[in-house]
């Protein structure tokens, strides 16, 4: 079984565990991406959020000869639940879960990758209410990432985590909160050519 794994975080600079037997190619399904989640250790990270801005995404294939294997590689890579590792298969099995929208699109993806048996990602989703007491938008993103600038020298850890993840994040996603930081001067970081297929 030949099991796609997609990514446009972390993954690809830092993939960990993640048994992967081919480098990161950059034509995966364009999906809606933002930093729309504060992760357990205060960084803002890219989840697919509906309504954002469409962002290109990367993918390799697992070294992992089924899916059950493969999921539970990529779960223990993100320190998620299983239940936050999506996919679709080529027969059209779907984990639970799974947002109607991105299921069309990595389907429609899937039928263009005859190669391929199956496509997988993290499914982790914004949880900005439960963080912030509002619902995610690019405005508040921002401000939270002046809260970390401005109070960097007390929460140094997690300023610079979360300014090496945006940094890192893979040049051709750039969404508008990247943007924005850019604009404050947080510079794109060049992430080594040898992570990513001609």
């Amino acid at each position: 079984m030949n099991i796609a794994i997609i990514g446009w975080g972390s993954l690809i600079w830092c993939p960990g565990c993640l048994r992967i037997r081919t480098r990161w190619r950059l034509d995966g399904p364009k999906l809606p991406i933002e930093f729309a989640r504060i992760s357990e250790d205060g960084r803002l990270t890219l989840v697919i959020h509906l309504g954002s801005e469409d962002q290109p995404t990367y993918w390799a294939v697992s070294e992992l000869a089924t899916l059950d294997e493969a999921r539970r590689n990529l779960q223990e890579r993100e320190g998620a639940k299983l239940v936050d590792v999506h996919y679709f298969t080529r027969s059209g099995r779907a984990a639970p879960g799974t947002l109607p929208e991105v299921i069309t699109r990595t389907r429609d993806w899937l039928a263009s990758h005859r190669q391929l048996d199956v496509v997988m990602w993290t499914g982790l989703r914004s949880n900005w209410k439960e963080k912030r007491g509002k619902d995610f938008s690019i405005e508040d993103a921002i401000n939270y990432l002046a809260e970390l600038e401005a109070a960097r020298n007390q929460v140094s850890a997690t300023y610079n985590r979360t300014h090496e993840y945006i940094r890192n994040t893979p040049p051709h996603v750039q969404t508008p909160v990247r943007r924005a930081m850019r604009a404050r001067g947080w510079q794109d970081a060049e992430l080594p050519i040898d992570l990513f297929e001609n």
